[in-house]
This record gives structure tokens, C-alpha cells and sequence, in this order.
């Protein structure tokens, strides 16, 4: 007999990602930034542990954790934010921490738990800003009056595999009772965040100074892409924090390869771009006479 599907159960789903650890490792060499990433992590661990969560698992430089309700995750938001500033850090390499959650109905298996709100609240964290926590409108009604008082209302956004825009909050962290958080604009990261891009022969640079693209079969367009499939405004790129996130607007899609996961199709959608890898307009990668390659620096 098959095993029975695990009974859903509702709680908060926080990720908590580490932000800077890729030039930490570049700078000082694997040991030592090795240390300062464990540290972090440690720290991370400890806070979700004192505000009643449940660590379910490490995810690369960061966790994915449980608490029996949204207030509780808040709290441990506030408290990784705070405990990973007052760790002592390398001369001018400071990191930070983005965090999502979303509090939903999951399916439990062992200690780990799935489902919608788990791959949601991912997305979150991949949006937010170091030393900012993103989460839904619907999550944001869960919170308490004090919570509730340090919300900042985002516009509506397309998430990969939500067929409609969702209504987001930012949680000001640094707004809450006497502490003060450090905000994104004072990390000192070693490298300015930078895309590059490369279409033929040609190559495109995107960073602050130049902080979006459009992509497309418009001539104005500032990557023209003459593939019939592509429509005249297919896809933008643009900065956001430290990510770059392309959206698509087309009407055949747009087909994503990052190196080591499999092709996935954006349909008036977004992503961010990580590491590197390959998109396509209108058609698959494999089959594209206009393929763009990406690296993220």
C-alpha cells in the first residue's frame, strides 16, 4: 500500500539568506571565510531557536525554518537582522542577511515540510533587500498591531508560478522599538553588483550606473533581438538591491537555463538571475538563433 499523504498543517515559513558570502570567499580565502559564514549561521540558527522556530534545514549560506505563527517569525526576523550586525567583522567586508516568509498551510514529511507556501516564501527571500524582510499582503494581516505599524506597502509583482500579481509588504526592521538595523545602502560589499550579458559578438554590462535593460524586437530597444517569436517589448532587466531580476511582458515567454537546473519558461513573470546561464525569447534555448548568456558578478 502507498504511504497516505501527510495531513496539511499551517504555520510560518521563513528563509533567511546570507548576502555577501561570495566575495567574502574571493577576498579572504576559503578558511577563513568559511569561519565568518559558519558564525553567521550559527547566530541565524540561534535566533529562530529563541523565538519558538524550528530550523529545517541549511540552504547553502542561509535556512529555511518554521514557527507556529507569523508574529513569532517577525520576531526572528528583528533578531537575526540584530544578532548578525553585532558579529564582529572582517575590515570592510560586512554581511547581511534577506529574509521572506510566508505563512500558509504545508505538507509535513519527517522534519521537513512542502508545498506552495514553502517554494513562496523562497521567492520572497530572493526579492528582499539585505537587512529587509518581504512577505504578502495576506501574510502581513497575520501580524500583530505592532508589526502591523512597520509595514511598507510594495507595488504588486508577478512571482514565477503565480499566475497573478500579489499584493507584497516590506518589513522595516529597523523601525521597531529602540534598535537600528543596518539598511542595505551601508553594506560594504567587496564588488558593486554587475550583470553581464552576451548576444553574439556583442556584450552588455548592467550595474548601478546602468541599472536596466529592455529586450526585444523594437528597434529602440536596448538588446534587439530580430527572432519573429520575440515580441517588440519581450523582457526587461532591471536592478533591484543587489539582484537582478528579469521580468518578462512577451506573449510566447521567456525560456530560462541557469547552469545546473533545468529550463523553465517565464509567462508575464519574473525571476532572479543567479550565477549564470542562458534565456531565450519566445522559444526554447536548445532551439534559439538568438541565445543570451548571462554571468552575474
Amino acid at each position: 500500500m502507498p504511504d497516505p499523504t501527510p495531513p496539511a498543517q499551517e504555520c510560518a515559513v521563513l528563509f533567511a539568506d546570507l548576502v555577501g558570502s561570495t566575495q567574502l570567499y574571493q577576498r579572504v580565502g576559503d578558511k577563513s571565510a568559511f569561519e565568518v559564514v559558519d558564525r553567521c549561521i550559527r547566530s541565524m540558527r540561534i535566533s529562530v531557536e529563541t523565538k519558538g522556530g524550528r530550523v529545517v534545514k541549511h540552504t547553502g549560506d542561509g535556512l529555511m525554518a518554521v514557527f507556529r505563527d507569523a508574529d513569532s517569525a517577525a520576531d526572528a526576523t528583528l533578531s537575526i537582522h540584530q544578532s548578525v550586525k553585532e558579529l564582529p567583522a572582517l575590515p570592510e567586508q560586512r554581511l547581511a542577511v534577506r529574509i521572506g516568509f510566508q505563512f500558509g498551510a504545508v505538507l509535513a514529511s519527517g522534519t521537513d515540510v512542502f508545498g506552495d507556501t514553502v517554494n513562496f516564501a523562497a521567492r520572497l527571500a530572493e526579492l528582499a533587500s539585505p537587512g529587509k524582510a518581504i512577505i504578502s499582503a495576506e501574510t502581513a494581516r497575520r501580524l500583530g498591531p505592532e508589526w502591523r505599524s512597520v509595514l511598507h506597502t510594495l507595488p504588486p509583482r508577478v512571482i514565477r508560478g503565480v499566475s497573478r500579481p500579489v499584493d507584497l509588504c516590506e518589513l522595516m526592521c529597523e523601525a521597531v522599538g529602540e534598535l537600528t538595523i543596518v539598511q542595505s545602502d551601508h553594506f560594504l560589499l567587496d564588488t558593486e553588483p554587475e550583470l553581464h550579458l552576451y548576444l553574439g559578438s556583442n556584450s552588455f554590462v548592467l550595474n548601478s550606473a546602468r541599472p536596466s535593460a529592455r529586450i526585444g524586437r523594437d528597434p529602440a530597444a536596448d538588446i534587439v533581438i530580430s527572432d519573429s517569436q520575440s515580441s517588440r517589448r519581450h523582457a526587461e532587466i532591471e536592478l533591484r538591491g543587489d539582484k537582478f531580476v528579469l521580468i518578462d511582458r512577451s506573449s510566447n515567454g521567456t525560456f530560462v537555463q541557469i547552469e545546473g537546473e533545468r529550463e523553465f519558461q517565464l509567462s508575464r513573470e519574473e525571476v532572479v538571475l543567479r550565477g549564470r546561464g542562458h534565456f531565450s525569447l519566445g522559444r526554447s534555448c536548445a532551439s534559439s538563433p538568438q541565445l543570451i548568456s548571462f554571468v552575474c558578478i
